[in-house]
């Protein structure tokens, strides 16, 4: 069996839970918040020009603060649960399926509703941008250019902050055979991580993975970025490695 055969099945696995739904609804957030900031608030006059970049850039970041980063605990910590769910280690394991491929397939599984994600917010913040369109038409809102590379460039930084985030608590979710217990060491460490970098502008931030979301949301942190990336990176191959060790040797017991 192949990665691609069991990548399909954990995408099979996927449809009958509630991860898919619970996608949508966390990329629906800030869409719908930033539609009623808008019609209780209006448009600022300074950004009566620039109103469609900026709900696809200043809009989008945050949610990559708080949001974004609580629905990767979130799916990190469901997908890997599956089995222990449904008591199904034994019957995953005993199938033609290396533990390597397993592993692989749930991480690449998690990177492919991240997608959806990132996907999903921008369509619905456009679904925004339209109805703003009619409200007010004087903006002109769907006449104004936007800026692309800058709008990937902006979602591709974010994912790539993030991941290391993911691939700890992906390692969590396979590890704790409960739901609680990787959610909340993630929510600490992030609720920790924020502290560090905005109220005690500490330099450990900079090193601490569940600091790094405040890297690409904040003006004053984006001279840090490409560090940041470069280590979010290293952090997110050093502990797919250490979960992929600590997975193998482990007999998984639902």
């Amino acid at each position: 069996m192949n990665l691609l055969i069991s990548l399909r099945s954990e995408i099979l696995k996927t449809k009958r839970t509630a991860s898919l739904y619970l996608t949508i609804i966390a990329a629906a957030f800030g869409p719908l918040m930033s539609m009623l900031d808008l019609i209780l608030d209006g448009v600022e006059t300074k950004e009566r020009n620039m109103i469609l970049e900026s709900m696809f850039t200043s809009k989008f970041q945050m949610t990559a603060v708080a949001l974004f980063p609580f629905f990767l605990m979130l799916i990190c910590t469901l997908l890997p649960q599956i089995e222990y769910k449904n008591n199904a280690w034994k019957q995953v394991l005993a199938s033609p399926q290396t533990k390597g491929q397993v592993f692989l397939a749930k991480f690449i599984n998690i990177q492919l509703l991240v997608v959806v994600f990132l996907v999903a917010n921008q369509l619905l913040m456009f679904v925004d941008a339209v109805i703003l369109h009619f409200m007010e038409p004087s903006l002109h809102v769907l006449s104004q250019s936007v800026n692309v590379l800058n709008v990937l460039n902006m979602l591709a930084s974010t994912y790539v902050t993030l991941l290391a985030l993911c691939a700890i608590q992906f390692w969590l979710g396979l590890r704790f055979n409960n739901f609680i217990a990787p959610v909340a060491i993630g929510f600490a460490c992030w609720f920790g991580g924020t502290l560090l970098a905005m109220q005690l502008k500490s330099d450990i931030a900079l090193y601490f993975p569940y600091s790094f979301h405040v890297y690409t949301s904040f003006p004053q942190f984006k001279s840090q970025l490409p560090t940041v990336m470069w280590q979010s990176l290293a952090y997110a191959a050093l502990f797919l490695v250490l979960g992929f060790l600590d997975f193998r040797r482990r007999r998984m017991v639902s």
